[in-house]
C-alpha cells in the first residue's frame, strides 16, 4: 500500500499531470462528449455508458454492445485511437515512475515514511551489521519493528537487507537532513557503530553522529561503540551507552535490553563486583534446585554446572535435574566459595 500511495503521489505531482496535462484534458473533454453522446443519442444507460467508454478506451471490445448510429460509430473509431495512444503513454509513464521508485529505494534516496524504531549508523562490514539484525529479529520484540541503516559506504542496498526486512539510506549520518530522512523523528534507539576499529579516527565520526542526535532529539537512546580507551570525548556529547568494539550478539543484547554491557563487563573482569567463578561440587549426588540454594545462601547467583565427563557447561539448568560429585559449578559473586552446604 505505501509502494502504491507513494507512486500515485509522483504521478500526479510529478508527471502525468505536469508534463502532458494538455494531453490529458484533450482526452477528459472527448471522454465527457463521447459519454454523454452514447447516453443521450444512443441512449445506453449510464451504468452501459461507463462499461462501454472504458472497454473502448481500453480496446477491449467485448462486442456486447455498439453504436446504431453512423456518426456513433465514427465517434468510436476516433475515440480508440486516441485511447490507445494515451493508454500507452499512460503505461509507459507509469512503468518509468515505478522503476525510478525501486531505484531510488535500492540506492538509499529515500524518506523513510513508516515508523522508525532503530537507526543504525556506520559499517565496519555486512557481517557484523547482519548479524546484529539478525540476533534482533530473532527475537519477538524486533521481528517487525523498523530498522534503518545509514551510511555514505554503500552504494546499493545489500541483498541481506531485503531479506531481513531493513530500510537502507545513503548520506553522511552526522547530517542532520540524513538522519530525519532515516526517521529519526520516531526512533527510540540510535546505535553508532565504528567503522573501523583499528582507527581511533572512527570515533570522531561517530561523536558527531552523536552529537548531533542529541540536538535533535536527546530523548533517543544513543549507544555507542568506542575505539581509543579514552572515554572523555564520550561523555561530552552525552551518550548513553559506551561501549568497546563489541560482537554483534552483545550489541544487540544491549539494544534489546539495557544493561547487557554492564553485566558483560561485571562477569569478564575481576575489577567489578559479579565476577563469574567455578567451585567443584565434593558432596553426593543432588538436585540442580539444592545446589542453587545452596549458592543462593551465599550472596552468589547460580549459573549452570557441567557435570564429570561432559564438554560444556548446562547453564539455567531445570531444577530437578542431576548435578554429581565432582561437577564443576558456575556463579557470579565477590569470592571464591570452598564446598556448598546442602
Amino acid at each position: 500500500m505505501f509502494y502504491l500511495v507513494d507512486s500515485l503521489k509522483r504521478l500526479r505531482a510529478l508527471r502525468i499531470l505536469r508534463e502532458n496535462k494538455y494531453l490529458l484534458l484533450f482526452f477528459l473533454g472527448i471522454s465527457v462528449l463521447f459519454a454523454l453522446y452514447m447516453w443521450t443519442v444512443e441512449g445506453l444507460s449510464l451504468l452501459d455508458t461507463y462499461y462501454f467508454l472504458v472497454t473502448t478506451a481500453t480496446t477491449v471490445g467485448y462486442g456486447d454492445i455498439s453504436p446504431k448510429t453512423g456518426f456513433g460509430k465514427v465517434f468510436v473509431t476516433v475515440y480508440m485511437v486516441v485511447g490507445i495512444a494515451l493508454l500507452g503513454l499512460f503505461l509507459g509513464k507509469v512503468t518509468e515512475v515505478m522503476v525510478d521508485i525501486s531505484s531510488r529505494r535500492k540506492r538509499g534516496l529515500i524518506r523513510m515514511k513508516d515508523k522508525i524504531d532503530l537507526i543504525i549508523t556506520g559499517y565496519p562490514s555486512d557481517d557484523k551489521v547482519e548479524n546484529i539484525v539478525a540476533e534482533l529479529r530473532n527475537d519477538d520484540r524486533y521481528k517487525d519493528l523498523g530498522i534503518v541503516c545509514v551510511n555514505n559506504q554503500l552504494e546499493e542496498k545489500p541483498a541481506w537487507m531485503t531479506a531481513l526486512n531493513v530500510h537502507f539510506v545513503k548520506g553522511v549520518p552526522s547530517d542532520g537532513s540524513v538522519l530525519e530522512r532515516a526517521g529519526i523523528q520516531t526512533a527510540s534507539t540510535l546505535l553508532i557503530l565504528a567503522n573501523d576499529s583499528r582507527r581511533i579516527e572512527s570515533d570522531d565520526l561517530s561523536t558527531s553522529v552523536c552529537a548531533v542526535v542529541e540536538k535533535l532529539r536527546p530523548e533517543v537512546r544513543t549507544i555507542i561503540e568506542k575505539v581509543r580507551k579514552d572515554g572523555l570525548l564520550f561523555e561530552v556529547v552525552n551518550a548513553d551507552t559506551v561501549v568497546d568494539v563489541a560482537a554483534p550478539s552483545v550489541l544487540a543484547q544491549e539494544i534489546l535490553d539495557p544493561g547487557a554491557i554492564e553485566l558483560q563487563n561485571a562477569i569478564f573482569s575481576t575489577h567489578t563486583d559479579g565476577t563469574q567463578y567455578n567451585l567443584v561440587f565434593s558432596g553426593e549426588d543432588a538436585k540442580w534446585s539444592d545446589i542453587a540454594m545452596a549458592v543462593l545462601k551465599t550472596d552468589s547467583i547460580p549459573e549452570g554446572y557441567q557435570n564429570p565427563g561432559e564438554r560444556s557447561f548446562r547453564l539455567l539448568p531445570k531444577q530437578g535435574e542431576q548435578v554429581k560429585t565432582g561437577a564443576l559449578v558456575k556463579y557470579r559473586g565477590t569470592k571464591v566459595l570452598g564446598n556448598l552446604s546442602l
